[in-house]
């Protein structure tokens, strides 16, 4: 069975009434505990096969940003000294989805790469890219290590090389899941058509790639020799539309064209934050469904 998974964020819907009138009547009320659990249930009734934490605590972004001394959270992260790692709830978090989830269920720890920290951040410190990705990289192998005994994969999203690949950018990954042995995964959104061959050298067990909107990914993957398990997005993430099943099972059948069925995995082509949450729903359940249909 080729598996399916997610790529990362999960829109949730709270009700905010509910945590005034708890904080009133001085009943204890968790929100974020509340939101993680709805991404997470809304995942597993989908029949999703490898989930996430829905990151509902915030963007991607400050969520790994806020973790280090030395930065200061405004509308960007604003770096002002030399950063350190200082822990993070996102092990936390993982432990608290690993409770909800059924024995069959897998679960992967989603971790913000560092060269798209470093990119989003105000650097008035290093004052060199490269220097502030790469002590990103060394707090996040922190994160990655603390994380690793807790789920089953570990991914890395760099949206940011689609559009701005820096030549380290390998030993930044790398160094971020140095001592990882859950297996590795790196997510790269956008067109990456002109750095696959690059990719595809990381010692990274899993490429997660954006196909359902840049179809013509498929051009430059099959020129391309490569080792790892392909994740194919199959459904696109910035249309507030959800896929038919049978629109959906011809880009999986698209892949399999391309790819060996023990070398692809199903997913979103990014987070669905962005979306309704019905749509979000609908796009997940559709996409188990067409791989159902596939394998029918």
């Amino acid at each position: 069975m080729i598996p399916t998974t997610v790529i990362g964020s999960f829109p949730v819907r709270l009700e905010g009434g509910r945590y005034v009138r708890g904080y009133h009547d001085g009943v204890k009320t968790d929100a974020v505990s509340d939101s993680l659990r709805q991404a997470v249930e809304a995942q597993v009734k989908a029949r999703i096969d490898i989930v996430s934490d829905g990151q509902t605590r915030g963007d991607f972004v400050k969520l790994f940003a806020r973790n280090f001394s030395g930065v200061v959270i405004e509308d960007r992260p604003v770096v002002i000294r030399e950063i350190e790692y200082t822990g993070s709830p996102f092990v936390e978090d993982q432990k608290k989805v690993r409770e909800l989830l059924p024995e069959e269920v897998e679960l992967k720890g989603i971790m913000t790469g560092p060269y798209t920290l470093a990119k989003s951040s105000v650097d008035r410190h290093y004052k060199s890219v490269e220097d502030l990705a790469f002590a990103y990289a060394e707090g996040l192998a922190k994160a990655a290590s603390e994380v690793d005994d807790v789920v089953d994969y570990v991914q890395v999203d760099e949206p940011f090389f689609s559009v701005d690949y820096p030549e380290y950018g390998r030993r930044l990954v790398e160094t971020v899941l140095s001592s990882v042995k859950s297996p590795r995964m790196l997510h790269v959104c956008g067109d990456v058509s002109k750095i696959f061959a690059k990719l595809v050298e990381y010692k990274v067990d899993y490429l997660e790639h954006e196909f359902a909107a840049n179809p013509k990914l498929w051009e430059a993957v099959k020129d391309v020799d490569y080792k790892q398990v392909l994740g194919v997005g199959v459904v696109r993430s910035d249309v507030n539309k959800a896929e038919s099943p049978a629109e959906i099972e011809s880009r999986m059948r698209t892949a399999l064209k391309h790819t060996e069925p023990t070398q692809l995995m199903f997913n979103p082509d990014c987070g669905l934050r962005n979306l309704d949450v019905e749509v979000a729903q609908a796009k997940l359940k559709n996409m188990v469904s067409a791989r159902d249909r596939l394998e029918a």
